[in-house]
């Protein structure tokens, strides 16, 4: 998986939760389900507000692992 796509999947936690408080494993498997419940919803860039500032703080983490 490349870090695209696993920022694409942050970005769908991002949105339904607000938050990346959570494992890594988590959020990618709430990823299929997210992306569902998202699909219809005209609102949901509304929700990115501070994605990509948490985004960079979880990015250098992964890139450490």
């Amino acid at each position: 998986m490349t870090l695209d796509e696993v920022k694409d999947a942050y970005r769908l936690f991002w949105q339904v939760k607000g938050h990346l408080n959570t494992s890594h494993e988590t959020i990618m498997s709430c990823k299929d389900s997210y992306f569902k419940r998202l699909w219809n919803n005209e609102e949901a860039y509304i929700h990115t507000d501070g994605f990509e500032e948490a985004w960079q703080k979880i990015k250098s983490k992964l890139k450490k692992q």
